[in-house]
């Protein structure tokens, strides 16, 4: 996995799916996280980032997806556990075509559960979606492609 530690900071490399189905978009999180973010994982050397997208889903949910175009690039500097991380992260928009429920369900990141949850568009200003451009940029229809920063170069004080 492209995930480099550096000093005192991680860098990874992160691709991550847009899958928006009757007005709800796919998020995900952890039990102990108070925040949700679009499924996804870091890339494997080598790998291209459609690809990255399809084994996670696989490894993460056991669903087949299809990637479609690029939505967004976004150059990330957040701190997450009391480490600072910088992350590049790519995202596509991503069909589940074998989708039967938008009921909430399980997956798992190796031994950690995650949650699945299909929220409404227009909610995601009512809760806390990471990174933050997202509760926006997921609300407009059509979806646009853009780049992002999100330039935090004080660490110490978030």
């Amino acid at each position: 996995m492209i995930s480099l530690p550096i000093d005192d900071a991680l860098f990874n490399y992160r691709v991550a799916g847009v899958a928006i189905l009757n007005g709800k978009v796919l998020l995900h999180k952890t039990p102990s996280d108070n925040f949700w973010s679009l499924p996804g994982g870091r890339a494997e050397l080598f790998e291209f980032s459609k690809d990255t997208l399809v084994r996670e889903m696989e490894e993460e949910t056991g669903m087949n997806v299809q990637v479609g175009e690029m939505l967004w690039v976004s150059e990330n500097f957040f701190r997450y556990n009391d480490k600072k991380h910088h992350e590049i992260g790519f995202y596509f928009k991503m069909n589940i075509p074998d989708l039967t429920s938008q009921d909430d369900f399980l997956g798992a990141e190796g031994q950690e559960e995650l949650l699945f949850k299909w929220i409404d568009v227009n909610e995601l200003t009512t809760v806390p979606v990471y990174p933050e451009f997202l509760a926006e940029e997921l609300a407009r229809n059509p979806l646009e492609t853009k780049h992002f920063t999100s330039d935090f170069r004080d660490l110490d004080a978030m």
